[in-house]
């Protein structure tokens, strides 16, 4: 068995090796560029720990590496460690496992590194965590005393990279577990103790921020943005329904990752956001209309579970199946229902729901049967190895804009100069992920690093884009058009601050420009 743990180890590290190589590996939006930066010290001059979404604890470790050299871009090699270790854990696990035909446990390693490979393509904090508490699930899922705390590792790692991806995987993991485990009351013991660390661990994080008056207030105040711009029913507001001192094009700015932070301050994000939270349960409704671009992988997924509650004859595991496809099924329309339900959470839903339906396969099943299991995983298989394919055409043809139409832009920017993206024209995403580190920047503001304390005050509002040394990345029709972002931005400096401006362009290449907003004569 050792020398398949070594085997199943090596493995992985190639085939992580081989899809870096060949496919456009990339981060899949923004906030890990910013996270690394802000962890490498290109955003404001040092390596820290405040990566917003990341616990400090992790951060404390990657700013701690970056301090002793920013030769290795510690932020994406920690990503690439946990990978590669989370895998190796889950196909040892799945190739071990008793009472599991062959064939069961190739069609089940096929899908998962299709979905691996998936989640490389488009490399995310949050898919990462998912991996790696899946793996700390299926180590608590064997029993043995070594398994569940090396499990309980594991998990409290994957809530220190994104919490709600590891509680999203932990709550779908839960009723297998316990179903596992049925009275063994000692086996819960590691789960009392790995709840109690993660807890403590998001105590600790939250502890920190509080502990800065600055650094408290921009959490809050992001937490809510992103309940505003992450929730369909925020989109669907009307002027009337905007509090007195809002303004409604303030408000469709601030949708626009463009918030005046000056004008919605914390206590009117915190109106809006319980407004947004009102909306009647008959609109929310509407919102699972979004679920249709998930409907092969849902399809696919309900025959699965459809044969399999037909094969078992096991009374306990078909009322489980059945209850369980209910509780999925109910998730998903939660999260919907007051959010937009997004790829990466998508595999952090899928993953644990196909090894849930592998620990429960049924030992025996009938030769149709069997055929429908096999079709249903190939095809779902073959879907997603058509994302992996569109989503590399997608990166790209981002890589491409990125250094070819975007990056000479913005490295026209003065070194002392600052630089800020309307909207999410600037897609920093398509960096190169293992050299984030020379590009120096202390530059990027608004968005999610709005009111945030390494911006040193700058970027705060929409008077801090008239400054001297700051400069505006858009896409050329975004300012030469009437009542895109850029005019109206203008208009409201001018309708709050009473100062006109305009617009000086500094350079384009007829698709993307740097622009400057001035006091207009």
């Amino acid at each position: 068995m050792r020398g398949l743990k070594y085997i199943v180890l090596l493995t992985n590290i190639a085939f992580f090796a081989v899809m870096a190589w060949l496919l456009p590996l990339g981060f899949e939006e923004n906030d890990d560029v910013m996270m690394a930066m802000i962890a490498n010290g290109s955003y404001s001059g040092a390596p820290d720990y405040h990566l917003v979404y990341i616990n400090v604890l992790y951060g404390f470790v990657l700013a701690g590496l970056y301090s002793l050299t920013k030769a290795i871009e510690w932020y994406t090699l920690s990503f690439a460690v946990l990978h590669v270790i989370s895998m190796s854990v889950l196909s040892y696990c799945l190739l071990t496992m008793p009472n599991r035909a062959r064939w069961e446990k190739i069609l089940w390693l096929v899908i998962l590194y299709v979905l691996w490979a998936r989640i490389i393509v488009a490399l995310q904090f949050t898919t990462t965590a998912g991996l790696v508490c899946l793996a700390g699930c299926v180590l608590l899922l064997r029993g043995t005393p070594k398994s569940q705390w090396y499990g309980v590792a594991f998990v409290i790692v994957a809530a220190l990279t994104r919490f709600l991806a590891a509680g999203l995987v932990g709550l779908l993991m839960a009723p297998i577990i316990v179903y596992t485990y049925r009275f063994e009351w000692r086996k819960y013991i590691a789960v009392v103790v790995m709840l109690t660390a993660v807890v403590g661990c998001r105590v600790a994080n939250q502890k920190v921020y509080d502990s800065d008056p600055e650094w408290k207030y921009y959490r809050t105040y992001n937490q809510l943005r992103a309940h505003l711009t992450d929730n369909p029913n925020a989109y669907k507001l009307r002027p009337s329904q905007l509090p007195e001192n809002i303004n409604w094009i303030d408000y469709q700015l601030l949708l626009r990752f463009i918030p005046d932070a000056e004008q919605i301050d914390l206590a009117a994000m915190r109106q809006l956001s319980a407004i947004a939270g009102d909306v009647p349960i008959r609109d929310k409704w509407q919102n699972l209309h979004r679920l249709d671009k998930y409907v092969v992988e849902v399809v696919i997924l309900m025959a699965l579970l459809a044969l399999m509650i037909m094969t078992t004859g096991n009374r306990t595991k078909y009322i489980f199946l059945i209850v369980y496809t209910a509780f999925v099924a109910a998730l998903i329309i939660y999260v919907s229902l007051d959010g937009f339900l997004k790829n990466r959470v998508f595999l952090c839903i899928l993953m644990p729901l196909l090894v849930t339906d592998f620990m429960l396969l049924p030992n025996t099943t009938g030769k149709k049967r069997q055929w429908g299991i096999e079709i249903a995983m190939v095809v779902l298989s073959g879907w997603y190895m058509y994302q992996i394919y569109a989503e590399g055409v997608t990166a790209n043809y981002h890589r491409y804009v990125w250094e070819r139409l975007q990056r000479p832009l913005i490295d026209y920017v003065p070194d002392d100069a600052q630089v800020t993206t309307i909207g999410t024209t600037m897609i920093m995403e398509a960096m190169n992920p293992w050299h984030i580190w020379p590009y120096e920047c202390d530059k990027y503001t608004l968005g999610w690093m709005t009111w945030n304390p390494l911006n040193k005050s700058v970027g705060h509002g929409y008077r801090a884009l008239l400054r001297d040394d700051m400069y505006i990345f858009t896409d050329v029709q975004g300012y030469k058009q009437e009542r895109t972002a850029v005019p109206r931005i203008c208009e409201q400096i001018e309708a709050h601050y009473g100062v006109p401006t305009k617009v000086v362009p500094v350079c384009h290449n007829g698709r993307f420009a740097l622009i400057r907003l001035m006091i207009a004569d």
